[in-house]
């Protein structure tokens, strides 16, 4: 494992596209936020991912060029990760619905957007392209339509 510090920059600008992906992946065929959290692996899956998005969201923000060029809403994804990670019992399944179905994408556009005015991330996809590409095809390929 990795230290943060250790780590390129652009590979947790990565990683937030991937747990975005991920999330998508998890709660295809759910109806529902209820649907979802009936479902403990998918839901779980869902909530790490989450956690991962905003993990790495609250890394980036410390940056100044990626928080000046990010939109506020960011933060409100690290206060959600900690929501999460602290008060995993207490969580609303609609409102994580809500999130998946009206926020998620934007999010993905908005991350996307920073990444490419600011950063070179290109190093950091074909990095992690040769990571996934013997273990999951799908997250390869998305990666991949990235580059």
């Amino acid at each position: 494992m990795h230290k943060k510090e250790e780590r390129d920059f652009e590979l947790f600008i990565v990683d937030t596209l991937v747990s975005i992906y991920k999330v998508k992946c998890y709660t295809t065929g759910f109806k529902s936020g209820h649907d979802l959290q009936h479902s403990s692996l998918h839901w779980d899956a869902t909530m790490r991912a989450f956690e991962i998005i905003g993990e790495s969201l609250n890394y980036l923000l410390g940056n100044e060029n990626f928080e000046n060029l990010s939109p506020s809403y960011f933060r409100k994804i690290v206060n959600f990760r900690n929501v999460i990670a602290h008060g995993y019992f207490g969580i609303d399944a609609e409102e994580v619905w809500d999130i998946i179905t009206q926020k998620l994408e934007d999010l993905n556009k908005d991350l996307l957007y920073v990444a490419n005015a600011q950063f070179d991330i290109k190093e950091a996809l074909e990095s992690t392209i040769r990571e996934y590409s013997a273990r999951d095809e799908k997250i390869t390929h998305y990666l991949q339509m990235l580059l």
